[in-house]
């Protein structure tokens, strides 16, 4: 789910004042992208960060007299003028980052305040949509803000009829994109005018499905809660079931293996790990699994390579029958510990949904060293 939606729905709702800050446009290297977003309360306290750190001191005056204008604005943080006056020292990125900052009390009431219901519902729902901002028209801010709810069809589903058409089609694709970062800034002119807006596009998080409630799910499942996942742990054990083993907010599911999936649904690609370290178990629910594996997103078996091929070997599949299947599961860490396990089984799950290869982002200095020392074959 996304927090900052469902607070600024709970925040509007209790008449609190507060801003509702927004990354519309990034360029260059940038700690967020466009999309971002930070609650800030009138009492200090903020929910997300839009740079890590380095900016919100001095948003949250920007926020502040927001508040005290109600009128929504944008603001520009450029490499020469993100420089902390009190430390002396800027965001470390150099980047462009714009800013919508807007007072919540703009989604208080009318066509807002039911813009903002339908995003928490589509929230909760787990939907894929997307809302689109117009920004400016021209070099002129828009106001009052103008906005779209767009879901994963390709239909309109909410907001104002109105937006260039340029705007809109760019919209729809980005709704349906398979990006790693769909939410972007659009620009587009016609007829001599040129417009601005943001496409804010909402992706449902990573369901994980564990089958097997040991010790070594209870890292898995926490790890994976941290990096913003839904959990849902199966067993047939209901004394391996107990919620206070688990993250709060994990799906509890008492299932025998030949139940399996019962209620679980296996829509919507999620990922699956088989790790209930009972070979009969693994066995039964890996059939379903197989059945299923369209579905999937994500097929993680806990063991050895040989006791995998074991399993498909009873099943009568050969290994290449089954591209989805990760085994062991994890990226190559050197993970020994149950907590390093899962941190690697974690990271390939990310790297899988993203389309990532889970490689280094650079290569390392020393391997560059050791490369350039090597003797050159003739």
């Amino acid at each position: 789910m996304d927090p900052i939606w469902l607070e600024l729905g709970r925040l509007v709702e209790s008449g609190a004042p507060g801003a509702l800050v927004t990354i519309t446009r990034t360029a260059g290297s940038a700690y967020q992208r466009e999309g971002t977003k930070m609650l800030f309360r009138a009492s200090g306290e903020n929910l997300g960060t839009i740079s890590g750190g380095c900016l919100e001191v001095d948003i949250f005056e920007r926020c502040r007299a927001v508040l005290a204008t109600g009128t929504p604005r944008i603001v520009t943080y450029t490499p020469e003028s993100m420089i902390d006056t009190i430390f002396g020292f800027g965001s470390g990125c150099l980047g462009t980052i714009d800013l919508l900052i807007e007072p919540t009390e703009a989604w208080r009431e009318g066509r807002a305040r039911q813009m903002l219901d339908e995003i928490c519902r589509r929230v909760r729902s787990g939907e894929r949509f997307g809302v689109l901002t117009l920004l400016r028209e021209g070099d002129e801010l828009s106001l009052p803000l103008r906005r779209l709810l767009i879901d994963s069809r390709r239909e309109l589903a909410e907001g104002d009829a109105w937006v260039p058409r340029a705007l809109l089609d760019a919209a729809i694709t980005a709704v349906t994109a398979t990006d790693r970062r769909p939410s972007r800034n659009l620009r587009k002119s016609a007829n001599g005018r040129s417009a601005e807006a943001l496409i804010d596009v909402f992706v449902p998080p990573q369901r994980v499905i564990l089958f097997g409630a040991g010790e070594d799910a209870r890292p898995l499942a926490a790890i994976a809660a941290q990096a913003g996942m839904e959990v849902a742990v199966v067993d047939w054990r209901p004394e391996l079931l107990r919620a206070e083993r688990f993250p709060e907010g994990t799906a509890l599911h008492c299932l025998r293996p030949e139940d399996f999936p019962g209620e679980v649904a296996l829509t919507g690609s999620p990922a699956v790990v088989l790790m209930s370290h009972g070979y009969e178990a693994d066995r039964t629910v890996l059939d379903c699994l197989l059945e299923n594996a369209p579905s999937l997103g994500y097929l993680g078996i806990l063991g050895p390579r040989s006791r995998t091929d074991r399993l498909l070997e009873d099943l009568g599949v050969e290994e290449g029958e089954v591209p989805l299947a990760r085994t062991p599961a994890g990226l190559d860490l050197g993970a020994d510990t149950p907590e390093e396990i899962a941190l690697s089984i974690v990271a390939e799950i990310l790297a899988v949904r993203k389309h990532r290869r889970g490689t280094p982002l650079v290569e390392p200095a020393l391997d560059r060293a050791r490369t350039d020392r090597a003797p050159q074959k003739a």
